[in-house]
C-alpha cells in the first residue's frame, strides 16, 4: 500500500511542479526554484515506488 500512495504523490508532485511553471495557469503563485524542486521531490517519488522491492 505505500508503494501506491507514494507513487501518487509523487504524480501529484510532478503535477504541481507542471502547473506553477505555466505561466497562464493561475494556479500557483510559487516561484520557479520551487517548482522545479517539486518535480525532482515528484521523480525521486516515483523512481522509489517503482524500485523499492518491499
Amino acid at each position: 500500500m505505500s508503494k501506491i500512495t507514494l507513487g501518487i504523490i509523487g504524480v501529484l508532485l510532478i503535477l504541481m511542479g507542471i502547473a506553477a511553471l505555466i505561466p497562464s495557469w493561475t494556479f500557483s503563485n510559487a516561484p520557479t526554484w520551487y517548482a522545479w524542486v517539486k518535480i525532482v521531490i515528484g521523480v525521486i517519488a516515483l523512481i522509489v515506488s517503482m524500485v523499492d522491492s518491499k
